[in-house]
């Protein structure tokens, strides 16, 4: 403890030992006037003065907390099926993807023609097989029906610049949009 320490705790110890006195009634030969007060007062702001600068030096302690708003990823709706889109260009995984493709759009679009157009599951099938049902030769050429495209689009598709398995894709996916609307010949509602 250094020197100046211990004179503090010196002078707060019979500071506080003389305040007792005074409160008890004991008379120590002082009483309680304005110039007593003033010293008492002075006192206590060296010492509050003191305890500001002693708290100065210190590191304050916290605590760090986790991030209450973190975000959890979820998946977006579709992002397997541009995943497959994006690989079945790919060189190793191209057929895998492709059929990937292919089956997934079939089944999307059987299950338009029998809640949208209002056929059986057999007749479906057999729309898809023939093509009959869209107006859209390349989209029903990719589902796996024997439609020929015309030269005109063949030569669009080729220099539409884009992937031909994308194009062919979204134009499919434009067809069974269209399915059971006033858009598409082929699926009257029954």
């Amino acid at each position: 403890m250094t020197l100046a320490r211990r004179l503090f705790v010196f002078v707060g110890v019979v500071a506080t030992v003389a305040g007792f006195a005074v409160i008890a009634g004991v008379s120590l030969g002082l009483e309680l006037t304005d110039v007593f007060l003033g010293l008492v007062a002075a006192l206590a702001a060296l010492q509050g003065l003191r305890y500001v600068q002693h708290r100065r030096d210190t590191t304050p302690n916290t605590t760090v907390t986790g991030d209450p708003e973190a975000r959890i990823s979820v998946p977006v709706p579709g992002s397997d099926f541009d995943d497959d889109l994006v690989s079945a260009a790919g060189r190793r995984t191209r057929w895998a993807a492709r059929e990937r493709v292919v089956d997934r759009l079939e089944t999307r679009a059987k299950g338009a023609l029998v809640a949208r157009g209002g056929h059986a599951p057999e007749e479906a099938a057999a729309l898809l097989k023939t093509g009959g049902w869209t107006d859209d030769p390349v989209a029903a050429r990719f589902l796996g029906a024997s439609v020929s495209v015309p030269l005109r689009q063949r030569v669009r598709l080729l220099l539409s610049g884009q992937s031909s398995l994308s194009d062919r894709a979204e134009r499919t996916v434009a067809a069974i949009e269209r399915v059971g609307t006033a858009d598409d010949p082929a699926g009257e509602r029954r």
